[in-house]
């Protein structure tokens, strides 16, 4: 055991004027600040020191626009019709902030401080965990009158980074829920790389239709260009912000491939994820994986179709994802 090699560290830094957690082993290297929404604002293949994530050069730059860099966490994901639903006899009021459309979007942690509960070392395995305590921010009560916490846990090991996040009910009556991740791709990866020749891929076979609002109407058709989508394709000279089913024939992953880089991530979800949002704009891509799609509260269809679920007094639910790089 003395003479041990530990690859694995963790670094106290300053990023972005806030407080950060730095770690990495000889293959990845991350950057965590828990102040903004517990947010991996920076994820690096460290061989070719490529940054994967879009990461703020300011902290101004953040501030302007938070859900475009890193990893944020979605609770609720993406839109609410007139920040307004009805579950249970309960009437939820999320603040209207996307203006032009009259919704709320993006849910009510990922700008939230959260307080880091663990981290260790244990050779090339690194574990930290945040939480966020409903309790400690009292006025989030207006928008979503219960009691719960949320711990985001990151086990980076080998070529994988682990996120298990872990949803509890404090309270005495269940709740709706429903999560996503707003994860912000530099792609291409490096900018030699021409995006014409890159190529991504989701695991879906449906898709929502949306009105002009960018809600589901309710409407599912079969995926256009199925094979297209499922094998990979470029995004060159195409505008993606659309909802997709998940095909439950295949393995539960986004696939990122920049030939030119050489790298290939491979973005996983467990089994609550059954959608899955493609949003791109000039230089990133964003896969999106969701627990319930766009509007779920709303929607008049089942649970089933629109991954609505409960959790009930005292219960607690974890999921799961995994970003995992490989050389090609």
């Amino acid at each position: 055991m003395g003479g041990e090699y530990v690859t694995g560290y963790i670094e106290d830094i300053t990023f972005l004027n806030e407080k950060a957690i730095k770690f990495g082993n000889e293959t990845l290297e991350a950057i965590l600040v828990p102040v903004l929404g517990s947010n991996l604002l920076s994820f690096k293949f460290k061989q070719n020191d490529i940054e994967l994530l879009r990461t703020p050069k300011t902290l101004e730059d953040y501030r302007e626009v938070p859900i475009l860099y890193g990893m944020p966490i979605l609770f609720p994901p993406n839109r609410i019709e007139g920040g307004q639903f009805t579950y249970k006899q309960i009437t939820y009021k999320f603040p209207i902030n996307e203006i032009e459309k009259s919704n709320h979007i993006h849910g009510l942690l990922y700008d939230k401080p959260w307080q880091v509960i663990k981290r260790e070392v244990n050779g090339e395995k690194i574990v930290i965990t945040t939480e966020f305590l409903s309790s400690d921010f009292p006025f989030l009560k207006r928008y979503f009158p219960h009691d719960f916490t949320i711990n985001m846990t990151f086990s980076l090991n080998d070529n994988a980074l682990n996120v298990q996040l872990e949803i509890i009910n404090n309270g005495q009556v269940p709740f709706p829920w429903g999560v996503g991740y707003h994860t912000i791709f530099n792609f291409p990866f490096v900018p030699s790389s021409k995006l014409m020749d890159c190529r991504i891929s989701l695991p879906v076979n449906k898709q929502w239709e949306l009105n002009d609002r960018s809600l589901p109407t309710g409407k599912i058709q079969a995926t256009p260009n199925t094979m297209e989508i499922q094998n990979g394709f470029s995004i060159e000279g195409r505008q993606f912000d659309d909802i997709f089913g998940y095909d439950e024939n295949l393995e539960n992953e986004c696939v990122l491939t920049d030939q030119e880089a050489g790298l290939q991530v491979c973005y996983h979800g467990d089994d609550h994820f059954k959608f899955w949002v493609l949003f791109n704009q000039k230089g990133f891509v964003c896969p999106e994986p969701y627990t319930w799609v766009t509007n779920a509260p709303n929607l008049d269809l089942s649970a089933e179709l629109t991954g609505l679920r409960e959790l009930g007094p005292g219960e607690r639910v974890r999921l799961r994802t995994k970003l995992s790089l490989k050389q090609i």
